[in-house]
């Protein structure tokens, strides 16, 4: 999307991606070397910086170390910050930053340092969430632990992944908002919509969210912009969240969606 719209500012992007990608295809005709590779591996991030004069990220699932010494060199503007990056990667970071922003959040705990999985069936009763911290994202690396009966199958299925378990919301529906942060700090937001997944996956949105008042969807948008206010740098940030049984919002998980290039 960002390419596309940059194609049409006679905008040049180059972009890291495999081979024949959409966002490729969109200026493949004018003569720019695109780098066919990985988000994650640091030599292709580096080949990408060389024909930048600013680079950014589609999703979080990147090498930060790597956009961290670009930084320190200083030739290539990096945004967001790669300290924005290391905070979202992390999905029990990203709670904890929330949670230190007066930012509504679930209630979640990390499973390291003695806390178990049986521990937070203890604390937070069932059902309750268990997650991978990283590398997560469509449901993947989650799983819901129904009942004691399914703590071991939970652990299982996400073993050798640095976990943690999020207390159970009832909610109404989801709701997601684009926050674009400007070099200055502030943030604009774009209208509340409704998220419909089926299988995990985000099938439909609804534009404007349906079935609620002009007052939700403004304190939706309001909660999207504390929660990315206080990061570091400039971007265009997702911020999902629940609308909960009682009227209420619970901000579950911020995520980037910009183009690499």
């Amino acid at each position: 999307m960002l390419v596309e719209a940059a194609h049409r500012l006679n905008l040049t992007t180059v972009i890291l991606d495999a081979d024949y990608s959409p966002a490729k295809q969109i200026n493949a005709l004018r003569g720019v070397n695109h780098v066919n590779g990985s988000f994650s591996s640091r030599d292709d991030i580096l080949a990408l910086a060389q024909d930048c004069d600013l680079l950014t990220t589609e999703i979080e699932h990147v090498d930060a170390s790597v956009l961290e010494d670009i930084e320190k060199e200083g030739r290539v503007e990096i945004q967001p910050s790669s300290k924005t990056i290391r905070i979202i990667q992390d999905k029990y970071l990203q709670k904890e930053f929330l949670q230190s922003h007066n930012v509504a959040t679930a209630e979640s705990v990390a499973i390291k340092d003695g806390v178990t999985v049986e521990n937070v069936g203890e604390k937070f009763g069932y059902p309750f969430m268990l997650k991978s911290r990283t590398l997560a994202y469509d449901g993947r690396g989650n799983y819901a632990v129904m009942g004691e009966e399914d703590v071991k199958d939970a652990v299982a299925a996400l073993k050798d992944r640095p976990l943690y378990a999020e207390k159970w919301a009832e909610f109404k529906m989801e709701l997601a908002v684009m926050v674009v942060k400007q070099k200055d700090g502030k943030c604009l937001s774009y209208p509340t919509v409704e998220t419909v997944h089926e299988n995990n996956i985000c099938k439909l949105v609804y534009a404007p969210a349906r079935g609620i008042s002009e007052t939700v969807r403004q304190e939706a948008r309001k909660l999207a912009e504390r929660a990315v206010e206080h990061l570091p740098g400039a971007g265009i940030f997702g911020v999902e969240m629940f609308l909960l049984q009682d009227g209420g919002m619970n901000n579950t998980s911020i995520f980037r969606k910009i183009q690499l290039g």
